[in-house]
């Protein structure tokens, strides 16, 4: 009656491609912004919930990789892994001019 009971139908090319999270502002302008805020260096926890306080999206890593390069084709900024932020992070600050 209607179709409202019928089962939606998933594209297996989707339901099958890794989904990954994307941050809707790179981590790296996040924390340089909260870093200049606080006017001192970041500690691991303030950088861990800066990471998970930001707005992210989860994508197909097609998707995603269409989303950076969109992105990208605008104004290049590095990526930070989430997994490895605090790491990482310490390495790319050290280039940042502020």
């Amino acid at each position: 009656m209607f179709g409202w009971f019928k089962k939606k139908r998933v594209s297996s090319r989707t339901s099958a491609e890794p989904q990954v999270r994307v941050f809707l502002n790179p981590l790296v302008v996040l924390l340089a912004g909260r870093e200049r805020q606080k006017g001192e260096p970041l500690t691991e926890d303030e950088v861990l919930a800066v990471r998970d306080e930001a707005q992210c999206v989860m994508m197909s890593k097609s998707q995603a990789e269409k989303f950076y390069a969109a992105l990208d084709s605008r104004v290049a900024v590095p990526r930070i892994d989430p997994e490895r932020c605090w790491v990482e992070w310490q390495e790319i600050r050290k280039h940042l001019n502020y």
